[in-house]
C-alpha cells in the first residue's frame, strides 16, 4: 500500500464529521501522508470512540522514516508489532487511498463501493503523550491486483467493533475478503 489516503466530508451531518470532531479536527482533512495526524477509531472499556494519533511508528532502527504499514501476516511474529496488536487495536476512517501502477506509474484512487466510509485495521502506540498507528496490509484482491501487489486490511462497519474489542478476532479480519473497491484515475 502506498502512503496517502484521504479524510474528507462536507456533510456536516456524516458520521466521519462525528469522528473527525470527536478526535479534536475543526475541518475536514484532506489528503493524509506518513506522520500527519489523522482520526483512529479506539475502544475503551467497551466504548468506541475517535482519538487524535500521526501517521507512522518511530523506526526501530532509528532512521527517520517512520514505519507506516505492517504486514498482517508477519504482524504477530514481530515484536515490533505484537504488543499493539494484542492491546491497542484501531480503526482508521478513511474515504479513500491511492495507490501508484507499478508498471505505468499512473495513480488511482480507490474507495469503497457501498460505504462512504473506508475502515482500515490498524494500531497504536503510546509515545509519551502522543498515539501513533499503522495500517496492517494484506495481498490485494481482485479490484486491486493489477495496479499493485498490497493493500490495507480492510473491514465493514458491521466488523468495526469486533476487531477493537474481540482478541482474538484480528485473525479473522486479516483473511476475510474485503469490501469491493471501485477505482478511478487521480489527479
Amino acid at each position: 500500500m502506498c502512503g496517502r489516503y484521504t479524510v474528507f466530508t462536507e456533510d456536516e451531518d456524516s458520521l466521519m464529521t462525528k469522528f473527525l470532531k470527536q478526535a479534536g479536527f475543526k475541518e475536514p482533512v484532506g489528503d493524509i501522508y506518513p506522520t500527519d495526524p489523522a482520526p483512529i477509531i479506539t475502544a475503551y472499556d467497551g466504548k468506541i470512540r475517535a482519538k487524535y494519533a500521526f501517521w507512522g511508528f518511530p523506526s526501530p532502527s532509528g532512521d527517520s522514516k517512520p514505519v507506516i504499514n505492517s504486514r498482517s501476516e508477519t504482524a504477530v511474529g514481530k515484536r515490533f508489532f505484537r504488543e499493539a496488536l494484542y492491546q491497542r487495536r484501531c480503526v482508521i476512517p478513511a474515504t479513500g487511498f491511492y495507490e501508484w501502477s507499478r508498471e505505468s506509474k499512473l495513480k488511482y484512487f480507490f474507495k469503497c463501493t457501498d460505504d462512504d466510509i473506508m475502515y482500515m485495521a490498524g494500531a497504536y502506540n503510546d509515545y509519551g503523550p502522543v498515539k501513533k498507528f499503522v495500517i496492517f496490509t494484506r495481498g490485494a484482491d481482485d479490484d486491486m491486483a493489477d495496479v499493485h501487489n498490497r493493500m490495507p486490511v480492510l473491514l465493514t462497519s458491521g466488523t468495526v467493533r469486533e476487531y477493537l474489542t474481540q482478541l482474538d478476532y484480528f485473525e479473522r479480519a486479516f483473511i476475510l475478503a474485503p469490501p469491493r473497491l471501485y477505482r478511478s484515475l487521480a489527479e
